[in-house]
């Protein structure tokens, strides 16, 4: 069903009525989940069972969005998750009108996001051609694209930008070869006609995703661009004439904000049967607070070595089919001889199969739905809340954590 700009707003706005109301997880604070306001950090993981889209108002309220995902591509029902909160929507669609619901407290007119950076091309990532096609503008509504439908992007970021030739552009079309010619087609629509910023990553930047609003009263609050296309920093891990597979070549960024640092990397790898990029991201970052779990928990992510480096007290597992997160990865993430810190681990949902593959060990798994941390004015303290995926109801909430670089 296609939805009209109208029909969108009425809907999203029904979409949050209940914001903050609603059933608690049995067990859990019942918390309400308050509006945004000058001076927070918020980081939401969004569920919509489909593919990965996190969602950030900055300090200032700059926002910004980390992917934007769609695997509606013919996957088998039995093993996917169903589309969150329903099926009435597309994944595009749903992540537009959360950002929509999120972005009241700013004030906008209209939706907007000043920032969209996408980790790689993959479906789950940024969308994909599907068997029933809906078309605007000469390219395939999926995902971001459908995503700009609705909510205006400033600035648009990805990794390859503009020959898309790392590490060959045959290797970059062929990582989603349905879609990478709509997504190209999207690319020059919004620069020509939308007026939006085309960059390229820029590894080692700390200023690529600067504050708009109100850069001098947040000086502690950077992004920094740790890696992508086999560079760490100023170190190369690998180049293309190595062949590096699309995962390898994610675009990686942290979030910090006074004592408080988030991590987020896409679909890196750190298999040694592959090219290891986890273990010099973890040398180049250091300790965290939490992060976002690379390769959505598959096997060939979040190795020791940078769980060791990380030493998160949060992880959140983006989840849209049954591997997530698997097995290996998830005895990884609960190993305290390799960092002995208490942690705790989200997840944006968790397919019945998963949870009998881990047996009792996915008790160690949080309720699941929309994950949001929010950071503390200054960013001392932070807290992280479960937000139902159909009405925004709290169904988890932790204590206050203390944010800490030690």
């Amino acid at each position: 069903m296609r939805v009209n700009r109208r029909q969108f707003m009425e809907g999203a706005a029904a979409f949050g009525l209940a914001a903050g109301m609603g059933r608690v997880a049995e067990g859990a604070t019942p918390t309400a989940f308050s509006d945004w306001r000058e001076g927070l950090l918020d980081i939401h993981h969004i569920s919509t069972g489909r593919g990965e889209s996190t969602f950030v108002i900055c300090p200032d309220g700059t926002t910004m969005l980390i992917d934007a995902g769609d695997m509606s591509d013919g996957r088998p029902d039995e093993t996917v998750l169903p589309r969150l909160p329903n099926a009435s929507r597309t994944p595009g669609e749903w992540i537009a009108a959360y950002v929509e619901r999120f972005s009241r407290p700013l004030n906008h007119k209209t939706p907007r996001l000043d920032y969209v950076t996408l980790t790689h091309f993959h479906s789950d990532h940024i969308g994909c051609r599907q068997n029933e096609v809906r078309e605007k503008n000469g390219y395939a509504l999926s995902g971001i694209t459908e995503v700009a439908e609705h909510v205006a992007i400033g600035t648009l970021v990805d990794r390859a930008y503009p020959d898309y030739a790392f590490p060959t552009r045959e290797a970059v079309a062929a990582s989603n070869p349905k879609f990478f010619k709509d997504y190209l087609a999207f690319v020059e629509h919004q620069r020509t006609k939308r007026g939006t910023v085309m960059e390229a990553f820029d590894v080692g930047s700390r200023k690529q995703f600067a504050l708009k609003r109100a850069p001098d009263r947040f000086p502690s609050f950077i992004v920094r661009n740790i890696a992508a296309n086999g560079k760490v920093g100023e170190k190369t891990v690998f180049t293309h004439e190595q062949r590096p597979d699309e995962n390898m070549c994610c675009s990686v960024v942290t979030l910090s904000y006074g004592a408080f640092t988030y991590y987020t990397g896409g679909d890196c790898s750190g298999s040694p049967a592959r090219r290891d990029v986890e273990t010099p991201i973890g040398e180049a970052v250091g300790r965290v607070n939490a992060m976002s779990l690379n390769h959505h928990g598959c096997d060939d992510g979040t190795n020791a070595a940078i769980l060791a480096a990380l030493r998160p007290q949060i992880m959140v597992i983006p989840v849209w089919d049954m591997w997530h997160p698997q097995t290996n990865a998830f005895t990884r993430m609960t190993d305290k001889t390799i960092y002995p810190d208490d942690r705790m681990i989200f997840a944006t949902g968790l397919h019945e199969k998963a949870k009998a593959r881990l047996g009792e060990a996915a008790a160690l798994i949080r309720p699941q739905g929309h994950v949001v941390i929010r950071v503390s004015e200054g960013g001392a303290r932070f807290r992280v809340f479960v937000l139902d995926p159909g009405d925004f109801s709290v169904v988890d909430a932790t204590d206050e954590l203390h944010a800490s670089k030690k």
